[in-house]
């Protein structure tokens, strides 16, 4: 009963902290040069995509090393700037924590590494941590063949008790019913 009580509690922070406003409280990390950054990036791809056979696989293990090495940090004032991916995904593997932002960039920057996928950052609105309130959230696609697939650590993680059930959804089965976007940005390596 405590170990749901945590969970539930968990859950709730995740989503009132994706709400906040006011200023970025983890920016010292941003100032990890890009060099380094791309460093890291190669690094961790490398490690935790060892065993993966193909790039789904890759996909599958850097979605799932996302999720279990990586915590909620509060981050108020967040805008989608056109470098807040770069920035976010850098705090992120410096920290080792951060928001629902940190999470889609740091996971997108990993598959984009990892598979050379067209991959993109979305920002905009989601019902997945409470069905009857629309919130502010970013979550990553990832594009194969012709389809994009959602690809969100931070929902699975907080409001799908790691169930899988934001790994690799075609885009089009939960846009409009789980999440609304307003912006999206391509990532570059």
């Amino acid at each position: 009963m405590k170990k749901r009580a945590r969970r539930l509690k968990a859950i709730a922070l995740a989503a009132v902290l994706c709400l906040s406003i006011g200023t970025t409280t983890l920016s010292a990390s941003a100032a990890m040069s890009t060099k380094t950054f791309k460093k890291k990036l190669t690094t961790t791809v490398t490690k935790q995509t060892k065993k993966a056979k193909t790039k789904k696989a890759k996909l599958k293990a850097l979605f799932t090393y996302v999720k279990k090495n990586y915590d909620y940090g509060r981050v108020v004032g967040f805008k989608a700037t056109k470098t807040w991916p770069l920035k976010y995904a850098k705090e992120m593997l410096t920290k080792k924590q951060g928001s629902c932002y940190h999470y889609a960039a740091l996971y997108a920057y990993l598959a984009k590494k990892a598979t050379g996928y067209p991959t993109r950052v979305c920002v905009g609105t989601t019902n997945g941590f409470n069905k009857s309130r629309w919130q502010p959230h970013a979550w990553c696609e990832v594009k194969i063949g012709k389809t994009w697939y959602i690809c969100d650590p931070n929902m699975d993680k907080y409001a799908a008790k790691s169930s899988g059930k934001y790994y690799l959804k075609n885009r089009s089965k939960l846009i409009r019913k789980t999440y609304k976007v307003q912006k999206m940005t391509t990532i570059k390596l």
